[in-house]
């Protein structure tokens, strides 16, 4: 589901140029139509979707927001202005979120003994579509079909995975009664008296909101937005002039990046076999802070193109396991913490505009010094989170037994 997400999300993206000359449209009309409308209106929209996933199932959430998903497509295929264009883009962020975010939460609340494994195999596919949205960019240009084209063939292929997913039994949740009726254990206190599956909505989400261990966890995984898309944009503009990359090394350079997160993710997913999720989020959080820095500082491309990759690496197991925990922080109740995690989603879409205005000021090495603060703050987490596991010694307090 995933890799299907990626690819659908890339038309845009790719096609935003194609776009706006075709529509007559200006440069902010575009990005008006194809980003800021579209995550406000998902961002009203889709708290409620979770919530009422948790409540009521996930199956048909998954399978009307997949439909919803290729309806959206074909829509953006036929747009013959900027509204409507818009109107067809914004169902198609909402769908999205109601069938692949509702997917992943079903899944990891089905795995509630696995979910950094869970969450580390999704980002894969997400990173697999990376890959593959590009690819797919291409052939279509080589064979003449444009963004409305593109939008066609990804809905022809999302429409057929709607269709399958009609046939698929999902798997019965853990879900019933709310999770965490009393102390979770991290000084919240109660949540008086539990919410059983017949609260109202906005009482499910207060719930998870008074989860203080929840919200930090889900500032982690807003954090992880910095070296994802963001890093890539500002990554591109420091290469070009800060080293003087041409456009084919700047391309195959953010690919080595791309490369090393699959690579990270991989090796990821192995390590989690034989040791704690925190001790490896902590231990890659670290050496990304390290290798990040050194990237900055690369004096030749050479260098620099290697580092990148390293950073890629070092960088891919924070995402997955960063959200895991936030899971864990209210078990089967995967829908509310994902209606949660859009308390952040102000802060993700400021943050390309504050960037960028800072490297207009200071220059893109400033911009992305800021990026440092993903690695720093999820090492700074996973430390936190180990002091507080069942078994780890207090400051303060001599071990038992002994003097």
């Amino acid at each position: 589901m995933e890799l299907l997400d990626e690819l659908y999300s890339g038309v845009p993206s790719i096609g935003a140029p194609a776009i706006q000359r075709d529509l007559g449209a200006s440069y902010q009309e575009a990005a008006w139509a194809l980003l800021l409308v579209p995550t406000l209106v998902a961002l009203a929209i889709e708290p409620a979707l979770f919530l009422l996933a948790d409540r009521h199932g996930r199956a048909w959430f998954v399978r009307g927001g997949a439909l919803a998903m290729a309806l959206a497509a074909f829509a953006a295929a036929a747009a013959p202005s900027i509204p409507v264009l818009t109107a067809a883009v914004a169902l198609s962020f909402v769908a999205t979120g109601a069938a692949v975010t509702t997917a992943q939460a079903a899944l990891v609340d089905v795995h509630p003994h696995d979910r950094e494994r869970v969450m580390t195999r999704w980002t894969m596919m997400g990173v697999l579509g990376d890959l593959a949205a590009p690819a797919l960019a291409a052939a279509l240009a080589a064979a003449s079909l444009g963004w409305r084209g593109a939008y066609l063939v990804v809905g022809a292929a999302v429409g057929v995975w709607a269709i399958a997913l009609m046939r698929v039994r999902f798997p019965a949740g853990r879900g019933g009664a709310a999770a965490g009726d009393g102390d979770d254990g991290d000084g919240d206190g109660g949540d008086g008296g539990g919410e059983g599956d017949d609260a109202p909505l906005l009482s499910s989400l207060w719930m998870a909101l008074r989860r203080r261990r929840l919200l930090a966890w889900l500032f982690g995984a807003a954090l992880c937005e910095l070296l994802d898309e963001i890093l890539v944009i500002f990554a591109a503009l420091h290469l070009r002039d800060e080293l003087g990359a041409g456009e084919a090394a700047r391309a195959l350079m953010i690919g080595g990046l791309v490369l090393g997160e699959a690579v990270g993710l991989a090796l990821a997913e192995r390590m989690l076999r034989r040791g704690p999720p925190l001790r490896l989020l902590a231990l890659s959080g670290g050496a990304c802070a390290v290798t990040y820095l050194a990237w900055l500082a690369a004096p030749t491309l050479w260098l620099s193109a290697i580092l990148l990759v390293l950073v890629g690496l070092t960088a891919a197991p924070l995402y997955p396991i960063t959200m895991a925990q936030a899971y864990a922080a209210l078990p089967d109740r995967a829908g509310a913490v994902q209606a949660a995690g859009h308390l952040f989603t102000p802060l993700t879409m400021l943050l390309p505009w504050l960037l960028g205005w800072l490297a207009d000021h200071h220059g893109t090495a400033a911009a992305l010094l800021v990026l440092l603060a993903q690695p720093v703050g999820i090492t700074i987490l996973a430390l936190a989170a180990r002091r507080r596991e069942p078994g780890a010694p207090r400051r303060g307090r001599a071990p038992r037994g002994r003097a």
